[in-house]
């Protein structure tokens, strides 16, 4: 169904110093739906997610969440409905845990300080971290960091969560932390775009797997064919690559 779709991404296109990162990608995404950005590093696929809420501008394209089109004129608007995740954390050092979930609910959604606690304690609490409520960022692993920057976009009711490479600073053991609460995420129907490497994350949460190479989108389809019966070559070099080394 039409109101379904929650994204709608349509020939972004992006350069850098007249080098072309987006050569015209496009994708959507029904609510529910997971779906993950893989390539090699310089194939565009953090510049795509940083273009969708525009972080970075992109030079053309359309962008859509739930029908509407995502502008310079309305982007607190719409970014405040989509959930970034970055790889390095962002939180406010000197904030605890529970600041950091409960401020932006303050300052962007207008919410009363102890509305934006009670859900600051509910997020913190479907991530696995109720009892570091009062601790300061610099006290956590990364693993803990990273799930707190989780809490924090899903504190926000967003209508879509973004994630760019939430992984890729942590150790393997602190990456177990936080891919698993995203694929419980997933489990639950939120509606994701993710970045990664991490192919166990894309094989067992994905709806669809992009990917990505030189700017463009090489092939895309359901975990089970991408890796298993794809067939474009770099695709399956990438792959073949990847579980070689993972």
């Amino acid at each position: 169904m039409v109101n379904d779709l929650i994204l709608d991404v349509h020939d972004l296109k992006k350069a850098y110093d007249g080098v072309d990162v987006l050569k015209g990608i496009g994708f959507s995404l029904k609510k529910g739906e997971t779906k993950v950005l893989i390539g090699p590093s310089g194939s565009g696929k953090s510049t795509l997610l940083r273009c969708i809420n525009y972080l970075t501008t992109p030079d053309a394209g359309c962008i859509k969440l739930n029908g509407e089109e995502v502008l310079d004129t309305n982007i607190d608007a719409m970014r405040a409905r989509m959930g970034f995740v970055f790889q390095d954390f962002n939180l406010f050092s000197h904030l605890t845990v529970l600041d950091n979930v409960r401020i932006c609910q303050i300052k962007v959604k207008g919410k009363d300080k102890a509305s934006a606690t009670e859900r600051a304690h509910q997020e913190l609490e479907r991530v696995g971290l109720a009892d570091r409520a009062e601790a300061y960022p610099a006290e956590l692993s990364g693993g803990q960091q990273q799930r707190v920057s989780i809490a924090r976009a899903l504190a926000m009711d967003p209508d879509v969560l973004l994630f760019d490479e939430p992984t890729s600073a942590l150790d393997p053991e602190l990456t177990g932390e936080v891919t698993k609460v995203m694929q419980q995420l997933a489990k639950e129907g939120m509606t994701m775009v993710v970045v990664t490497h991490e192919m166990s994350f894309a094989r067992q949460a994905a709806d669809e797997i992009i990917f990505m190479e030189h700017g463009y989108i090489v092939e895309q389809g359901a975990p089970d064919f991408m890796f298993n019966q794809s067939t474009h070559e770099r695709t399956r070099a990438f792959l073949n690559v990847i579980a070689e080394h993972g």
